[in-house]
């Protein structure tokens, strides 16, 4: 049993130099056998990992911008990282399996951005992989119609629906550009579990575990932590044109969004059967139904709620955590007709959700990022707005992410490309 104690305290240094010109550090203080006690709800990790030491979990804590303190656990491997502590570190218990490390404020470098309304970024991309021509291919070079995308900030790397070659690469941003590794499918179109037909969305699971949503053979499909091409997956689900996945890491909920069936399910710790998470009463305008919606994201860092991007409504809608289909959501951007004007979507296909609550939108009919901040009536393009290769241009642009360094990813699927768009101001 856990008790109260006066912890020791250390300080030391994390540092990381993943290449060259990537030098980060961090001063941490370190408190031997001792635990949180959380009195409240907001002292709760926001990402649990395994890691195989502790100096593997302090590096997890630095990958992680938002992160303030870790716990390792000896015995389980877990690495447990805490974005808000509220002055926990004067409320400790004693627990000899745990070792816990708090960053202290002001020694992080580079420092942290949170990003704003003020934020900015280049106006011409780099291609970080595939061809900056456009051109497709099946080598370990390049793509042909990327889609889906996820972001793994611990290890820095992209894992990409690669559609066109039925295939999840899987590559290196320490080393761009870098070689692809397969990471699941790649032995030609199909739906048994080895091979992919179309896949659309992919994602990431606490544990490492892979989820990719094969649109043509309407499955989601289950992979583990270390899957390569010969790697047969597992039938988590059958659903209906499955396109993007969203992954709540505090719960390891799965969010998949079916596009012709019109409904956002939820499967509830990684496991089935589905519920209804929005939508599912038909195709409609109303605030509980969609039009044909193409991506989903849960935001389970700020806002703890939903976001659908309604494709064929020309809106984004938002939903309370724990919505089901008698749910009516609201419409947070868009929502008066397809157009390019400042206040309109055209065809919106992926949104990301900052710590201030502004929603970054791939606006895929305009060829542009829009940032449209919280309770606005309109947007502001922060990246891109025509047609085309060039390196200010995008032809059918999917899914966006930020680094954690703020800077803009982007898949390019027209142009059968990886676009990078650095953060100029923070």
């Amino acid at each position: 049993m856990a008790s109260k104690r006066i912890c020791l305290w250390l300080v030391f240094m994390i540092i990381t130099q993943a290449v060259e010109e990537d030098i980060r550090f961090v001063e941490m203080s370190l408190m031997p056998d001792c635990i949180f006690q959380c009195a409240n709800t907001t002292c709760l990790p926001f990402i649990n990992v395994i890691t195989p030491n502790i100096k593997d979990c302090q590096v997890a804590c630095l990958a992680q911008s938002q992160c303030t303190a870790a716990t390792f656990h000896r015995s389980t491997c877990s690495c447990e990282l805490f974005a808000d502590i509220l002055n926990q570190d004067e409320n400790m218990l004693a627990d000899a399996d745990v070792t816990t490390m708090i960053i202290i404020a002001g020694t992080r470098f580079p420092p942290v951005c949170h990003l704003s309304s003020q934020s900015t970024w280049s106006q011409t991309a780099t291609t970080i992989f595939g061809s900056q021509a456009g051109t497709s291919g099946s080598t370990l070079f390049l793509l042909n119609s990327p889609n889906g995308m996820y972001y793994d900030q611990p290890n820095n790397r992209l894992i990409v629906a690669d559609q066109g070659n039925s295939r999840v690469l899987q590559f290196s941003l320490n080393s761009s550009p870098s070689v692809a590794t397969v990471i699941a499918g790649g032995n030609g179109q199909g739906c048994n579990m080895n091979q992919l037909n179309n896949p659309s969305g992919v994602g990431r699971d606490s544990s490492g575990q892979l989820y990719v949503a094969d649109y043509n053979c309407n499955q989601i499909v289950r992979f583990p932590s270390n899957s390569n091409s010969a790697t047969s997956g597992t039938l988590l689900a059958s659903i209906d044109t499955p396109t993007v996945i969203s992954v709540n890491q505090l719960t390891n909920d799965i969010y998949v969004l079916s596009n012709t069936g019109s409904v956002v399910y939820k499967f509830v710790g990684g496991s089935g059967p589905p519920v209804v998470a929005a939508g599912g009463n038909g195709y409609g305008n109303a605030l509980n139904q969609f039009l044909t919606p193409n991506g989903v994201y849960y935001d389970y860092l700020h806002t703890n709620a939903l976001y659908v991007t309604d494709q064929n409504n020309y809106r984004i809608m938002k939903f309370p955590s724990g919505s089901t289909s008698a749910t009516y959501g609201t419409v947070v951007a868009g929502g008066n007709g397809g157009g390019g004007a400042a206040n309109q979507l055209n065809s919106p296909r992926s949104i990301v959700v900052d710590s201030s609550g502004s929603l970054y939108i791939g606006d895929q009919g305009n060829n542009r990022v829009i940032r449209w901040l919280q309770n606005a009536t309109s947007g502001t393009t922060i990246v891109g707005g025509t047609q085309g290769t060039a390196s200010n241009q995008f032809n059918g642009l999917e899914q966006i992410v930020f680094d954690r360094y703020g800077n803009l990813l982007i898949t390019d699927g027209g142009n059968n490309r990886i676009q990078l768009f650095s953060l100029t101001k923070c």
